[in-house]
């Protein structure tokens, strides 16, 4: 039988489907979740294309799984959830009139045959409640950054390419440095670059990944 799980210094990582694990997790006991889920626009995923492709089929699978982030986090705790240009008009509607839209910029940009190409991710922030568990003084907490996503052209045999949506880790990593403090919390853990973010950060770190072949490309990154 294969590992469902494996575990470091502060690090554990679990094979699983997010919304069933996320259930062991005592409430109010997470202080941080930044997470990447797929965004329902029709990508595939290990050859397999998503299953919900319009915002109301995509709400209707992620809200029970959001419900479970805010049961988690606990009181003052920070959320981050990348989202797609396309569904940015529902954020509100979905995430509450607490949230703030991070700009996550990108170096380079693949173009499409589109008139305006997406030159960045929106990502939500919100606190739950007041904003109590945070960074006494962090070093950059403005609102945007510009990730170095043009290694993913030069460093096409790296590990994190082997995954079809690698975020960079230097925006990863701005993202925990300056916004949580504490166990951070990825649900959708893809090829583990919050993890390493956090290892780097030497931060607890928690990841959920469905995948197996995802989950163990995170196992080499993080080096468990």
């Amino acid at each position: 039988m294969k590992p469902k799980s494996s575990e470091g210094k502060g690090i554990k990582l679990i094979l699983g489907d997010c919304l069933e694990k996320m259930r062991d997790i005592p409430s109010g006991s997470i202080d941080a979740v930044i997470t990447d889920p797929p965004f329902g626009i029709g990508f595939n995923y290990s050859g397999k294309k998503e299953m919900n492709k319009n915002p109301e089929d995509y709400w209707k699978w992620f809200e029970p799984i959001y419900l479970e982030i805010i049961r988690v986090v606990k009181e003052g705790g920070f959320i981050a959830i990348w989202q797609s240009q396309q569904y940015l008009p529902f954020a509100w509607k979905w995430f509450g009139s607490n949230i703030h839209i991070y700009i996550g910029a990108k170096n380079f940009v693949q173009l499409r045959k589109t008139p305006i190409n997406y030159g960045y991710d929106p990502i939500i922030f919100q606190y739950k409640g007041k904003p109590e568990i945070r960074p006494e003084k962090p070093r950059r907490n403005i609102d945007f950054f510009v990730a170095n996503t043009a290694k993913f052209v030069t460093e096409k045999n790296s590990l994190a390419r082997k995954h079809p949506c690698p975020r960079p880790i230097d925006q990863t990593t701005e993202i925990v440095e300056n916004f949580s403090i504490g166990t951070v919390l990825d649900p959708f853990m893809g090829s583990g670059t919050t993890g390493l973010a956090c290892k780097n950060l030497n931060r607890n770190f928690i990841g959920i990944e469905i995948d197996e072949t995802y989950f163990n490309i995170a196992k080499k990154r993080i080096n468990l």
